[in-house]
C-alpha cells in the first residue's frame, strides 16, 4: 500500500460507493480543478493518490459528486465555462517574457480586426488594434452548436507595472491586467552578494522592563535601535496577524482571525499620543490596584494573555473615548490622519471591524462563542439586513475596533522607521502565516473564496505516517481567480507595507496545499494546485513597490516547481541548521545556498540547547507523541548528531576549546559551544544569517510543540532577560561584534 492511500476497499463515505463504480469521471473532474493525480514524497517516489481522496477537495470546492450524472454535468459546467468566458477575469503578465492574453469565442463570428483599450492603474487610457492574422490559434473546441477557438492576442511590450484594465470592443466583460516585474526587490548590497545577520524574535515572548507582561511594539522599536547598534541588519517577527481581541487565549500567531489586519494586544498604550494628553487614563494607570496587576503580569513566565488584554484595553477604552471627544469632534491632525487610514483600506477594514464587534456581542452573551459559525444564521455573513442593522446600532463600536488597528499600524510603522535612521539594510520582517482561522474575520468577510470543508495540512512521511492536518480552511482557487485576486493582493500588501522583508510561511502553497478533509486524517487528502506564477507575479509587483524583500519558507518536501519559481524571482530560501545534517558531519559553509536566509532553530524546533540537552525528546514522551522503543531511538540520532556538530566546528576550526573530537560522547551545552555553532552559520555562504535571541538566553524550553493543544503552553513562554540587561552584557555584544566579523570573512 503506498504512503497517503487508504487501505483496499476502504470507502470514505459510504454514498461514494455509487461514485466510484467510474474513477475515470472523478480523475477527470479533479484534473478541470487543479486536483494531483500524483505526487513525489520525502523520499522522491511517486505517491498515486486514490479517486476517493479527490472526492472531499471536489466537494469542499462546491461541486455535487453524488452519482455519474452529477459528476458528468460538473464535468460539462467546467469545461464549457472554461470556452464561455470571451476573456479572463484576470492575466498576469511577467517582464521579460511575451505580453498576451488568450481569448475565446466561436470561430464564425470572429472579426477582422480587434480594437483593444488598456485602462491603466492611474487612469492614461492606451488604445490599439490587432488584425486577426496577428493572432495565433492556440486550441479550438466543439461548445454546444458552436465550434469554439482559443486565440492568444499580442498586447504592446511597453506596459508599465501595475494593475491595469483590459476592454476589447465588442466583448461585454473587462480582464484584469496585472503586469509584474522580473524578480523580487532587493537591496542593493544583497544584489552585489553582501551578507548580513539580525535576529529572528517570537515578539510576544520579549521580557522589558516597560511592556505590560507580553512583548510589543515599544519593545520591537527598542529591539531594532539595540541591534543596528550591534551590527545587525533586520529583526524577524513571528506573524503579528489579527488574532480574536475579544478571546485573548487563542493565541498561535499561526491561526488567525484575519492575515490582513493586526493583533492590537501588541499596542504599547503608553506610546499612543493621546495617552499624555488625557488626564482620566494616566489617572487610571496611577491607580495601586492598576500597577500591582500589571507588576504581575511582567513578572510571569508565561504571558498571561487574559490579564494584559484586561489591563490594555482598559487603557484604550479611554483613549478611545478622549480620541473621539476631542479629536474627532475638533477634526484634527490625528482625525485627518485616523480617516486617512480609514478610507485607504476601505471596505475590507470596515468588514474586519464589524467581525470585532460582533465577536464581542456574541462573546458577552455565550463565553464559549469561538466563531461566527457559533452566531446565528442571520449574522454568519455580512450582506445581511440583520448586520447591517447591527452596524448603524453600533457604529461607534465598529470604529474603536478602527482605531485600535490604526494605533498598531502606528506603531509598527515606526519601528521600521527607525531602522531606517539606524542605517538597517532591512529592518523589520514579518512573517505570512499559511492560513487563517475558520471561526475568523476573513472567513466571514468572504465566505466563498474559503472551502471551509477542509483544511490545509501535509501528506504522512517517514517522520509522520498519519501527515499534518493544520485545521485551517484553504483558499479556494478558482474563486481566487474570479475575483481577480484582489483579496490576495490586499493581503500580501498590507504584510508587506511598512516593512523591510516579508518571510513567506509554507512557500509551497504558492503552487500546491494538501487539503485534508475535516473529520478525517491526512492520510486521506490530496494536493490542490494554485496558480503560482500568477501569485509570484503579485508577490513581486508589491515586493517592487514597497521595497520588501520576500523569503520564502521552503524547507520539507519542496516541488520541482517550487525549484524552479523561485531562484529567478529572487525569492530567499530558507535553510534550518540543526536540520542540515550529511553523515557524519554538517555541510561546509561554503556549500550553503547563497540567496537564503539560515538559521540554527525556528518556532517548531526547540531552542539550541534544548535541542542538544534532548529536552524535546523528554517532552515529547512524557506528552506521548514517542513512545519508549521511539524516543531510545531518537537519543542514539541525537548523540549521531551532536558528534557531527563538533566534527563540523573541528573541520572548520570553530571547536570550543577543551573539547576533543575523538571523544567518545558529545560534550555538554556551553555558551561557547552555543557562540561557535552560530560563528558556523555566520561564515556560510548564505547571504542572510538569522540568530535567535532565545539562544542567546541559553533558553531550553519550546515556545511551540508541533501536534500539541493543551497538553503545553504553546505560544506563551517568555525570554528570561530582560531586554535593556540583556543588550548592555558585554559577554552578548562581543558575540554580536564576532558575527559581523564572521559575515564579512
Amino acid at each position: 500500500m503506498e504512503t497517503g492511500t487508504p487501505p483496499p476497499g476502504f470507502c470514505l463515505i459510504n454514498r461514494y460507493q455509487l461514485v466510484m463504480s467510474d474513477n475515470q469521471l472523478i480523475n477527470q473532474l479533479a484534473g478541470l480543478c487543479g486536483i494531483s493525480s500524483e505526487y513525489l514524497d520525502s523520499e522522491g517516489l511517486p505517491v498515486t493518490i486514490a479517486p476517493e481522496n479527490k472526492i472531499p477537495p471536489l466537494e469542499a470546492m462546491g461541486f455535487n459528486v453524488s452519482s455519474k450524472e452529477s459528476i458528468k454535468k460538473a464535468i460539462k459546467q467546467k469545461s464549457d465555462e472554461k470556452w464561455n468566458q470571451s476573456i479572463p477575469a484576470v492575466v498576469v503578465l511577467h517582464q521579460n517574457k511575451p505580453f498576451a492574453i488568450e481569448i475565446r469565442l466561436p470561430e464564425k463570428k470572429l472579426p477582422e480586426q480587434f480594437e483593444i483599450t488598456v485602462t491603466l492603474e492611474y487612469g492614461e487610457i492606451r488604445m490599439f488594434k490587432r488584425d486577426l492574422n496577428e493572432l495565433t490559434v492556440v486550441e479550438s473546441a466543439k461548445v454546444g452548436k458552436n465550434n469554439k477557438v482559443c486565440l492568444s492576442l499580442p498586447l504592446p511590450a511597453d506596459l508599465p507595472l501595475g494593475y491595469h484594465h483590459l476592454n476589447i470592443e465588442g466583448i461585454a466583460s473587462a480582464c484584469s491586467l496585472i503586469v509584474a516585474p522580473e524578480t523580487c526587490y532587493e537591496p542593493e548590497a544583497l544584489m552585489s552578494g553582501g551578507k548580513i545577520w539580525g535576529s529572528g524574535i517570537q515578539l510576544y515572548s520579549v521580557r522589558s522592563e516597560n511592556n505590560w507582561g507580553m512583548g510589543d511594539y515599544r519593545d520591537l522599536n527598542d529591539m531594532v535601535s539595540q541591534l543596528a547598534d550591534n551590527g545587525a541588519d533586520f529583526v524577524g517577527l513571528n506573524p503579528v496577524h489579527a488574532l480574536y481581541a475579544d478571546n485573548p487565549l487563542h493565541c498561535s500567531p499561526y491561526s488567525p482571525s484575519s492575515r490582513t489586519y493586526s493583533n492590537v494586544l501588541y499596542i504599547n498604550p503608553e506610546l499612543v499620543p493621546e495617552f499624555s494628553e488625557c488626564e482620566l487614563t494616566r489617572q487610571l494607570f496611577a491607580k495601586d490596584d492598576f500597577q500591582m496587576h500589571l507588576a504581575e503580569a511582567r513578572q510571569q513566565d508565561y504571558v498571561d494573555y487574559e490579564t494584559v488584554a484586561t489591563l490594555k484595553f482598559e487603557v484604550l477604552e479611554t483613549l478611545y473615548d478622549y480620541f473621539c471627544k476631542v479629536h474627532l469632534k475638533q477634526n484634527t491632525e490625528r482625525a485627518n490622519a485616523f480617516h486617512a487610514f480609514c478610507q485607504d483600506n476601505g471596505e475590507s477594514l470596515r468588514q474586519f471591524a464589524t467581525f470585532d464587534a460582533l465577536f464581542e456581542h456574541f462573546r458577552k452573551q455565550d463565553i464559549m462563542s469561538w466563531g461566527w459559525p457559533c452566531w446565528p444564521e442571520a449574522y454568519q455573513t455580512p450582506d445581511t439586513k440583520e448586520v447591517k442593522a447591527f452596524v448603524k446600532k453600533n457604529e461607534k463600536r465598529i470604529r474603536y475596533f478602527e482605531f485600535l488597528q490604526w494605533l498598531a499600524s502606528e506603531q509598527f510603522a515606526a519601528a521600521q522607521k527607525t531602522a531606517t535612521e539606524k542605517g538597517m539594510m532591512v529592518g523589520v520582517y514579518r512573517d505570512l502565516a499559511v492560513g487563517v482561522d475558520r471561526g475568523g474575520a476573513d472567513t466571514w468577510s468572504n465566505p466563498s473564496l474559503y472551502c471551509l470543508d477542509a483544511s490545509t495540512g501535509a501528506p504522512p512521511d517517514a517522520l509522520g505516517p498519519q501527515g499534518q492536518n493544520w485545521g485551517l480552511p484553504p483558499f479556494n482557487p478558482l474563486v481566487l481567480q474570479e475575483q481577480r485576486y484582489e483579496p490576495f493582493i490586499r493581503m500580501i500588501r498590507n504584510n508587506m507595507r511598512d516593512c523591510g522583508a516579508l518571510r513567506i510561511d509554507h512557500a509551497m502553497g504558492l503552487f500546491r496545499l494538501w487539503w485534508c478533509p475535516n473529520g478525517k486524517s491526512a492520510a486521506y487528502g490530496a494536493y490542490v494546485h494554485y496558480p503560482l506564477q500568477d501569485l509570484l507575479g503579485i508577490i513581486k509587483l508589491e515586493s517592487r513597490r514597497l521595497n520588501c524583500l520576500v523569503f520564502g519558507e521552503d524547507l520539507g518536501t519542496v516541488p520541482k516547481e517550487i525549484e524552479a519559481a523561485l531562484p529567478p524571482a529572487r525569492l530567499y530560501s530558507s535553510l534550518n541548521g540543526i536540520h542540515l545534517q550529511e553523515g557524519d558531519r554538517y555541510p561546509m559553509p561554503s556549500s550553503f545556498k547563497p540567496r537564503a536566509m539560515a538559521n540554527l532553530t525556528c518556532h517548531d524546533t526547540p531552542p539550541l540547547r534544548g535541542w542538544w540537552e534532548e529536552k524535546d525528546l523528554d517532552l515529547a514522551n512524557t506528552l506521548g507523541i514517542f513512545d519508549d522503543e521511539r524516543t531510545h531511538q531518537e537519543r542514539l540520532d541525537r548523540e549521531y548528531t551532536r558528534k557531527a556538530v563538533i566534527n563540523t566546528l573541528a573541520m572548520i576550526g570553530e571547536l570550543p576549546s577543551g573539547i576533543n573530537p575523538y571523544d567518545e560522547k558529545s560534550p555538554g551545552f556551553s555558551r561557547e559551544l552555543m557562540e561557535r555553532f552560530t560563528y558556523y552559520l555566520a561564515l556560510a555562504e548564505s547571504q542572510i544569517t538569522n540568530v535567535q535571541l532565545e539562544d542567546c538566553m541559553m533558553i531550553d524550553t519550546s515556545v511551540n510543540v508541533p501536534g500539541t493543544s493543551e497538553e503545553y503552553p504553546n505560544w506563551r513562554r517568555r525570554l528570561t532577560v530582560n531586554l535593556g540587561e540583556f543588550f548592555s552584557d558585554q559577554e552578548n555584544r562581543r558575540f554580536f561584534h564576532n558575527i559581523s566579523q564572521c559575515r564579512q570573512a
